[in-house]
C-alpha cells in the first residue's frame, strides 16, 4: 500500500511539476506585445567577426531557434564586421548625424560599452517584464541600456604542447623560457583592467608590461588564435577571453587559456539596442532569446561563453574550480569602468610600450 501511495505521490508531483514548466513558459503579456511588433519588422541587422557567436553559420543556427522558441519568422541578417569598439563609434557617428543605425543589436564588453553610456543613444526597456525568471536585476546595467549575456574570462591563450612549462600566474612570462616565443596584443587587452587603482594600480602594472615588452615577439588581435595553434607564437599574454582557445580545441590543437591566479578577471558581454534602430522590437527579441535557456545554450555551443551565474552554466563549473582554488575575480562590469576613469586615462600609454620597439 505504502509502495501504491509513492506511486502516486510521485505522480502527482510530475503533473504539477509539468504544470510550473508549462506556466513558467508561457509568454508575459509584454513579450506577447514583444513577438507581435517583432513579427511586424520581420528581421534583425547584426554584425560582429566571424568568431563571435560563430559569426554566419551560428547566426543561420540561433534564427532557426529563435523562430521556433518564438513562433515568429524572423530574419537575422548578419554581416561579418570590424572590432567592438570600430562598430560601437559607427553607431555613435549615424547617431549624430541623425541616420538610421547599420545595426540593430550592438555587442561589447564593459571596455567598448563605456564610451557609449554618455552618449545616450540606447533603449531602456524594462527587459526583465518580458523574462522575469531569467533576467535578474544584477543582469540590466545602466538604468536598463545593457543586458549582461555571456562572461568571459580574460587570461592567457598558449600552446600546451610548446609551452616551456604549464604557466599558472602572469609572472611566468617574464622568465626567459618565454623570451621571443610569446605575443601579445596592439591594444593592451585585459591590462586595463590590471591599471586601476583597486586592482594593480599603474605602477605595478606599467613595470609588468615594460618587461613583458621586451618577451615578446609580435602582436597579434585576439582572434588570432590559429597563429598560437600553428607555433608561430607560443602565447598570447594577454587574451580578452578564453572562447578561442575551447573552439580550436575541438579542432584538435593543442591550445589551452590559463586564467592567471594573480590577475583573475571576470568580464561581460552586453547587448544593446540603438535608439535609432531600423528594427529595434526584433532586435529586443532577438536580446531576450539570447538569455533563455535555448539562447545560452547556443551561445556556449557557438562561442564557448555563456552567463555563469546560471544553474548549468558550462563556465561556471569553470568559475566554480578556481573559486574553489581560493582564486578571488575582478568583476568588470560596465558600472564598475565607469567608475574609474584612471583606466581610459592610462591605457594609451600602455599600448604606447607594448607598439614601441
Amino acid at each position: 500500500m505504502s509502495g501504491m501511495r509513492f506511486i502516486v505521490g510521485a505522480a502527482l508531483m510530475a503533473h504539477i511539476v509539468s504544470s510550473t514548466t508549462t506556466l513558467a513558459a508561457d509568454p508575459t503579456p509584454e513579450l506577447k506585445s514583444l513577438i507581435a511588433a517583432a513579427t511586424k519588422e520581420g528581421g534583425v541587422n547584426l554584425s560582429w567577426s566571424q568568431s563571435t557567436l560563430g559569426g554566419s553559420q551560428g547566426a543561420s543556427r540561433i534564427q532557426a531557434a529563435l523562430n521556433k522558441r518564438f513562433g515568429t519568422n524572423i530574419r537575422l541578417n548578419f554581416a561579418p564586421g570590424a572590432e567592438m569598439a570600430r562598430i560601437g563609434n559607427q553607431l555613435a557617428t549615424e547617431h549624430r548625424a541623425g541616420q538610421p543605425a547599420h545595426i540593430d543589436v550592438y555587442l561589447g564588453a564593459a571596455a567598448q560599452v563605456a564610451p557609449l553610456v554618455d552618449l545616450k543613444f540606447f533603449e531602456a526597456p524594462d527587459w526583465r517584464k518580458y523574462l522575469p525568471d531569467r533576467i535578474k536585476p544584477e543582469f540590466v546595467e545602466v538604468n536598463n541600456q545593457f543586458v549582461r549575456f555571456v562572461t568571459g574570462l580574460s587570461g592567457v591563450t598558449y600552446n600546451s604542447r610548446l609551452a616551456p612549462f604549464k604557466p599558472t600566474t602572469l609572472m611566468d612570462f617574464l622568465k626567459p623560457e618565454w623570451k621571443g616565443k610569446i605575443a601579445s596584443t596592439p591594444y593592451a587587452a585585459s591590462f586595463d583592467v590590471l591599471v586601476a587603482d583597486d586592482v594593480w594600480g599603474k605602477e605595478k602594472t606599467f613595470d609588468y608590461v615594460r618587461k613583458l615588452s621586451g618577451q615578446i615577439s609580435g602582436l597579434i588581435r585576439c582572434g588570432d588564435s590559429e597563429r598560437i595553434a600553428t607555433g608561430e607564437f607560443i602565447g598570447l599574454v594577454m587574451d580578452c577571453t578564453g572562447q578561442d582557445a575551447k573552439v580550436w580545441q575541438e579542432r584538435g590543437a593543442p591550445l589551452e587559456q590559463m586564467v592567471p591566479l594573480d590577475a583573475a578577471q571576470l568580464r561581460y558581454y552586453y547587448l544593446g539596442v540603438p535608439k535609432h534602430a531600423k528594427n529595434p522590437n526584433a532586435a529586443k527579441l532577438f536580446t531576450v532569446f539570447m538569455l533563455t535557456e535555448d539562447g545560452q545554450k547556443l551561445a556556449y555551443e557557438t562561442w564557448k561563453a555563456d552567463l555563469h551565474i546560471y544553474p548549468g552554466s558550462q563556465l561556471g563549473k569553470q568559475v566554480d574550480e578556481y573559486v574553489a582554488k581560493g582564486v578571488a575575480f575582478k568583476e568588470v562590469t560596465i558600472e564598475w569602468w565607469l567608475k574609474h576613469p584612471e583606466i581610459d586615462l592610462n591605457k594609451r600609454e600602455l599600448i604606447k610600450i607594448l607598439t614601441t620597439k
